[in-house]
């Protein structure tokens, strides 16, 4: 399939809007290794059904992760989601981590 430039259209899979937002995020996931860890880490974008962040290390697909995700109010108010790592994409110097959550309603907390 072919769009109206020339290129070839991707077929977007996507059930949720997406949102552009670069927030703070505490990722704790077991990495490759079966060390657990927790990394600090940039949000590049934010669905209701997942996310997509920049962290430090690859993670195979089927991961498991808990996130936290500043949102940036006068309080420190945090939303916490469960979910499981679908894409890893390696990059110079970070590896973009694609996650879809267990469910759309997170965990809300004020740290």
């Amino acid at each position: 399939m072919f769009n109206s430039t020339g290129g070839v259209a991707v077929l977007e899979r996507r059930r949720s809007r997406r949102f552009k937002v670069g927030w703070d995020v505490t990722v704790t996931a077991t990495d490759n290794g079966g060390s657990v860890f927790g990394e600090t880490a940039t949000l590049e974008n934010l669905s209701s059904s997942g996310a997509f962040l920049f962290l430090t290390r690859h993670l195979d697909p089927g991961t498991r992760a808990e996130v936290w995700i500043r949102v940036p109010f006068k309080r420190e108010n945090w939303m916490k989601y469960f979910g499981e790592v679908v894409r890893s994409e390696p990059m110079p110097a970070r590896v973009g981590i694609a996650l879809k959550f267990d469910t759309a309603r997170p965990i809300f907390d004020v740290r």
